[in-house]
C-alpha cells in the first residue's frame, strides 16, 4: 500500500529509536499495514500534511534543534531529509491552504512563535510572529480560504489564538 493513496489514512510517530515511522491504512483506518521506518533522528513529534493527491510532507525537529522535512510523491516515492534551519523549542505544526502551499509554525528558542512557508517554488526565510508561549503551536487552514488559525498556550496558561494568511 502506498502512502497518500485514495481513502488512505497515514499515521506518523517518533519511534523509541528516534526515527520517523509511518503506518498506513488503505480502507479508511479500519486496518493498518506494518510500521515503516523512514530514518532521521527526531527530538519531537512529527507533523504531516498533504497539499494534494500523491503528495505528503512531514516535518520534525532534529537533534540539532533545527527543522527537517521529508516528502513523498506518488511519482518517485520518498525523498531524503531536507534541513530547513531554525532554532526550535517545540514540535512543528504544519498546514496547507492550497496545492503546493505549506506553512510551518514552531516555538523558537526565544519562546516566540516562528513561521516558514513554501510558496510552490521556494522556502521563505524564518519570520517571527512574536509572543511568549509555553507549548508547541497547532495550526489549521479554514476550508476554502487562505486563513490559518493558530493555537498556542501562553505564559498565563490560557489558550491563545491568532489568524494569519497562508502562503
Amino acid at each position: 500500500m502506498l502512502p497518500g493513496t485514495t481513502a488512505s489514512v497515514d499515521v506518523w510517530v517518533e519511534g523509541t529509536d528516534g526515527q520517523l515511522y509511518e503506518r498506513a491504512s488503505a480502507d479508511g483506518g479500519n486496518t493498518f499495514g506494518p510500521w515503516t521506518a523512514l530514518g532521521g533522528r527526531l527530538t519531537s513529534n512529527p507533523a504531516a500534511v498533504s497539499w494534494g493527491a500523491g503528495r505528503i510532507d512531514v516535518f520534525a525537529r532534529g537533534t540539532d534543534m533545527q527543522m527537517y522535512h521529508r516528502w513523498w510523491m506518488s511519482a518517485g516515492g520518498w525523498r531524503g531529509w531536507e534541513g530547513l534551519g531554525g532554532g526550535l523549542s517545540s514540535a512543528p505544526a504544519v498546514t496547507s491552504c492550497g496545492s503546493g502551499r505549506l506553512d510551518v509554525f514552531v516555538r523558537g528558542t526565544d519562546n516566540a512563535l516562528w513561521r516558514k512557508s513554501w510558496n510552490g517554488t521556494a522556502w521563505s526565510a524564518w519570520s517571527t510572529l512574536g509572543g511568549l508561549w509555553t507549548s508547541a503551536p497547532a495550526a489549521v487552514c479554514r476550508p476554502g480560504t487562505t486563513t490559518i488559525d493558530l493555537y498556542v498556550r501562553g505564559a498565563d496558561s490560557a489558550l491563545w489564538t491568532a489568524s494569519v494568511t497562508g502562503a
